[in-house]
């Protein structure tokens, strides 16, 4: 088993990229990626450009559009379901949401990990996002939710498969 060391930035190269700039390649590993629903994805995606990428006046109207400034592709507005394509994302690939991540590893990785291994615990995140939006903080409304999950039906019908029924607004 192969999991990426957090600063290794290959980790948000897809799999395709990966095994062009070296000698790695899948073979038959099973593929796990980590999932959000597209609202709550699209919002921090939004806020790490911002904060982390120096972009601190990244435009929030296309991303109420469903779409994400790529810096991969020169720095331009994509629809987020051009990730989906880019890592490959299909029924093949094992989600584990961030929302649930503790009991997605425990369910859905633990099996596959050399016997004895134990549960997973995956301690609170100092960064968590809060149960509360500020004034200030980005958001949708109903409006946009129906225009980025239509702009997107291919990451609206992953995330219902992954998550199981209708998409939450993020609240």
């Amino acid at each position: 088993m192969q999991v990426d060391e957090d600063g290794t930035k290959a980790k948000h190269d897809s799999i395709a990229l990966r095994e062009s700039k070296s000698e790695w390649r899948l073979g038959e590993r099973k593929i796990f990626i980590t999932s959000r629903r597209l609202s709550d994805w699209l919002i921090s995606d939004w806020q790490h450009k911002r904060r982390h990428m120096q972009v601190p006046n990244l435009d929030f109207t296309p991303t109420r559009c469903g779409l994400s400034y790529s810096f991969r592709l020169g720095g331009t507005w994509v629809a987020a379901d051009w990730w989906l394509q880019y890592f490959n994302v299909t029924s093949n690939v094992t989600a584990l949401r961030l929302e649930n991540l503790q009991d997605d590893l425990n369910q859905r990785l633990l099996p596959y990990m050399p016997a004895g291994t134990g549960a997973f615990s995956i301690p609170p995140k100092l960064n968590a996002k809060p149960n509360h939006l500020h004034d200030d903080e980005p958001h949708f409304s109903a409006e946009d939710l129906m225009r980025i999950h239509a702009v997107n039906p291919r990451w609206h019908a992953w995330e219902t498969a992954v998550y199981g029924g209708a998409s939450k607004a993020n609240n």
